[in-house]
């Protein structure tokens, strides 16, 4: 069967993306004529200048659902090139389409959705990604009418088996996984336990010298964490740890270095650090070979993480490590389940400087709990430690209460008094202005310092728009409309451009009209 996989924007086009390069090789090895379609990357690439920052996480609000002006702006004036990458793609037969979705990625998701059904109507649309996980939105986006099917969760073996029964002429039940556009969805899929015996992602079709940091390809030794940290849903989405043996990875690591031309390669997982015996076999595999490449990926902060170890990482070519350091509060920390000890994460910190590695550090604002005291510790810690610390990443979403952590489930016990939703929730002396506050004053923090940040800015990039949607929230009617005036005057949109404009307009109206003496 014909089947062509399609990336969709945004995401900054570091390196090409991983997830379809393991579909792409599950489906051949199941016999499929498989197409690999970067169209991030291709409008990135006719982006102007200026417009390339919106491919970073810091502008999702551009891609919002669905699609606003700047958006569809932008992909008019690529309509061109995108309908010769597509018509291209989908000649002869009918066949699949399989698009992956990331939050931000859901809009212009369904836009190739829609463009597939309107200009190639005998295709199926299959859509999965880390939005389709049950944690997130899988029914909803089946439920578009340009999506014939959703896969739930991991995807490699479910594609498989769904293709598998649409040549079937869809006899049978529905695949374990999938969800229909109409009717009853299969049961759910559980997790493969045996991570080995995934193909190796194929990056073919794929301009591999075009992406930013070229020579640089992504992989993963791991799924899951082997933390259990409050606020995270890892816990939810992936239920344990799981890991590929050393040898594997080594294996895939050559094929990457002889096939691809890899000199460089960045660890996809939530942790590359979960199993240290398996983490130095790699690091033996690699010397032992002689290996020339670099590499690097997210870790956690452990003891084990001593001079000896961090030697062996640099030996074996690791140049950069990303901790999930959240907090410099111990407090803070032990309510977050971090199990991190702040002597041993201040070690580590300067260890793997002394290593020669290069490391960015995660942090987190306003958890339940948080006092001015506490992020002032972090402040402190940065200002102390700044000739070791290269890099921080900000969490431009501050602390999230998502559905599915033990923080949601427990947010009474935290003191959290008001959620309805992730972004707006309440605590005492803790509200979403407050988080808001705390974030820019570290990114001005860190600038000062000299370390770069991944968030560039010293303010949010839609401060006035995200103000705006927390004084809805707090029914400001007025107030939100001068935020969403501000928001469209910075941005060069109209106002009706923002989603909650009208809505605010409407409910001031009707305050307005209620506050007004009777007739007569």
């Amino acid at each position: 069967m014909r089947v062509v996989l399609l990336q969709p924007a945004p995401w900054r086009p570091d390196v090409p993306p991983l997830g379809l390069a393991y579909i792409q090789a599950a489906t051949k090895a199941a016999g499929h004529e498989v197409t690999l379609l970067d169209v991030n990357l291709a409008l990135y690439e006719g982006a102007r200048p200026a417009e390339r920052e919106w491919f970073e996480t810091s502008h999702w609000f551009i891609w919002n659902h669905p699609l606003g002006p700047q958006a569809l702006d932008l992909v008019a004036r690529a309509k061109g090139v995108l309908e010769r990458m597509l018509s291209g793609a989908l000649t002869g037969p009918p066949g699949v389409v399989g698009i992956t979705m990331l939050r931000s990625q859901k809009a212009f998701g369904l836009w190739l959705a829609a463009w597939v059904k309107r200009n190639r109507p005998g295709w199926r649309v299959v859509v999965g990604g880390p939005q389709c996980f049950p944690q997130y939105e899988p029914a909803a986006i089946a439920a578009d009418d340009n999506v014939d099917w959703v896969v739930v969760g991991e995807g490699e073996y479910t594609v498989v088996e769904l293709l598998a029964w649409v040549e079937s002429g869809c006899v049978g039940p529905v695949p374990a996984g999938v969800i229909p556009h109409t009717g009853e969805a299969g049961p759910a899929r559980a997790l493969d336990k045996d991570i080995d015996q995934l193909p190796f992602p194929d990056f073919t079709g794929l301009p591999i010298e075009r992406y930013l940091d070229g020579g640089r390809l992504p992989l993963f030794t791991s799924r899951g964490c082997v933390r259990k940290c409050v606020f995270c849903i890892e816990q939810a989405i992936w239920e344990r740890f799981r890991y590929r043996s050393a040898e594997n990875v080594f294996l895939e690591m050559k094929q990457g270095v002889t096939r691809w031309g890899a000199r460089k390669f960045e660890f996809n997982d939530s942790l590359f650090n979960g199993h240290m015996r398996v983490l130095e076999e790699l690091c033996d595999r690699i010397i032992a070979d002689g290996m020339n490449v670099s590499w690097g990926g997210q870790g956690v902060i452990r003891a084990e993480m001593s001079p000896r170890v961090l030697g062996k990482l640099k030996l074996a070519g690791c140049g950069f490590i990303t901790y999930g350091f959240e907090s410099a509060s111990q407090r803070v920390l032990d309510a977050m389940k971090k199990n991190v000890d702040m002597g041993v994460a201040a070690r580590v910190v300067r260890d793997t400087h002394e290593a020669g590695i290069g490391q960015k550090l995660n942090l987190m604002f306003g958890f339940p709990g948080e006092t001015e005291a506490d992020f002032q510790l972090t402040l402190d810690f940065l200002t102390e430690n700044a000739a070791y610390i290269d890099q921080v990443s900000p969490s431009d979403a501050f602390t999230a209460i998502i559905p599915g952590t033990e923080l949601y489930a427990r947010a009474e016990e935290f003191g959290v008094a008001e959620m309805e939703n992730a972004w707006f929730w309440e605590a005492e002396d803790n509200d979403f202005a407050i988080r808001l506050d705390r974030f820019e004053r570290l990114c001005r923090h860190v600038k000062a310092l000299g370390i770069y940040s991944t968030y560039r800015m010293e303010k949010v990039a839609n401060r006035d728009q995200v103000l705006g949607d927390f004084s809805v929230h707090k029914r400001r009617w007025s107030v939100a409309l001068s935020h969403y005036e501000a928001h469209a005057k910075q941005m060069g949109i109209p106002l009706r451009a923002i989603p909650n404009y009208e809505h605010a307009v409407r409910e001031l109206v009707r305050s307005l009209v209620g506050a007004s003496p009777p007739a007569g």
